[in-house]
């Protein structure tokens, strides 16, 4: 059986104000044609196929031309699960009725997994665990010892284990698994701690994981247990990494090849660096084609008023710009040292509302740093009397 894996298409997603929608329709389309191509007899979609829980109009319209395409053209039979982008109850409306032309969609389950089997030449089954927070698994389990996304896991994946055949075996789920490479893009309480980090040994007894969440393509732990990455770069720290999907030759002896494929994107996303006058003069010198990319600038040297607005006439698509001065290998050292020591020196408060503005784009007011600090005072002076 020929599988696709793909993950993270964020459908109705901007970057630095730029609307992505016909770039995510060039993709979608390369991945159509594809499919055609390979004679692809199951797509996997592990999660995040909106950017928000109420996409707009145009992501909608999108996702319903795909999936008119592959369905009820090419009767190709599809499984879905909901994200942490997801809005998993309205993901899933339709979800019995979709069932009977293949297309398996899934935000809701009562057991927390839902069991799809397919036959072909052979006989695979899928297990596909959408999206939750540790709550939902503590309820369905009656375990209130259940408070953490590795206890959540490591319950849905020991359910499955008891049921789990003698034939291959997918699981599909939407996590962030421990030892994962991080993108910017990737902005909740992963960023963080470990809160919601899940051990790789929760999947290594199944034939192969797909795995959506972190954007970059890649593997966890091992061969088995990938990521597909996401459908585009949705920050300037993807500017490096190859956006396609993972293709899958299952066998009834188990998992027999395993491909990544790259697509080219409508508009690559590009970290340029140098002196304003040499970016401009290798712009310059640029197909119009490659100047039609999503650029994002380092500038070497003294600081100019309107920076961004300089490169944009040659770089239409310029997503911003920073001053930086070119630094020597031992100077990068002494920088990244002095950072260090700098969050050594940060008090709990500081720390939390650094933590904030990342992973919530807040600034707390006065009040809040207040009694944030209130509240560390109070646990300090709890420990302390223990």
């Amino acid at each position: 059986m020929k599988i696709l894996h793909t993950s993270d298409w964020h459908l109705g997603r901007t970057l630095h104000g730029y609307s992505l929608i016909e770039d995510q329709s060039f993709m979608l389309e390369q991945m159509i044609a594809y499919i055609q191509e390979e004679n692809i007899e199951l797509l996997i979609i592990a999660g995040d196929v909106y950017d928000k829980a109420l996409p707009n109009e145009e992501a909608v319209a999108l996702f319903n031309y795909f999936i008119s395409k592959v369905i009820g053209e090419m009767e190709l039979p599809t499984v879905i699960i909901a994200g942490n982008h997801d809005s998993n109850t309205r993901l899933h409306f339709g979800s019995e009725l979709f069932a009977s032309k293949h297309l398996y969609i899934i935000g809701e389950c009562e057991k927390g997994y839902h069991k799809v089997t397919l036959s072909k030449d052979e006989e695979v089954d899928l297990y596909l665990i959408p999206y939750m927070e540790p709550a939902k698994v503590r309820e369905i389990a009656g375990d209130e010892s259940i408070k953490r996304h590795d206890e959540a896991m490591r319950y849905l994946t020991g359910e499955i284990l008891k049921e789990k055949r003698e034939v291959p075996t997918i699981l599909v789920v939407h996590a962030f698994v421990a030892g994962g490479d991080l993108s910017d893009s990737e902005r909740r309480l992963c960023a963080v701690g470990t809160a919601e980090m899940v051990g790789a040994d929760c999947f290594k007894p199944f034939t192969y994981t797909a795995l959506g969440h972190l954007h970059n393509p890649q593997k966890v732990g091992a061969e088995t247990i990938r990521y597909s990455g996401s459908l585009l770069k949705y920050s300037v720290s993807e500017a490096n990494q190859r956006k396609g999907f993972v293709k899958l030759d299952v066998t009834k002896d188990g998992l027999d090849k395993i491909e990544e494929i790259s697509l080219p994107p409508k508009r690559d996303l590009k970290v340029i660096q140098g002196p304003l006058e040499a970016l401009i003069k290798t712009a310059a010198e640029l197909p119009e084609i490659n100047r039609q990319d999503y650029v994002y600038a380092k500038v070497e040297g003294k600081p100019v008023e309107d920076v961004v607005g300089v490169l944009r006439q040659v770089y239409p698509f310029i997503l911003g710009a920073e001053f930086v001065s070119v630094k020597t290998k031992q100077g990068e050292q002494v920088e990244r040292q002095s950072e260090f020591e700098a969050q050594k020196k940060k008090s709990l408060t500081e720390l939390f509302t650094d933590f904030m503005s990342y992973v919530g784009e807040v600034d707390l007011s006065d009040d809040e740093v207040d009694y944030m600090n209130q509240v560390i005072r109070e646990i300090e002076e709890g420990k302390n009397e223990a």
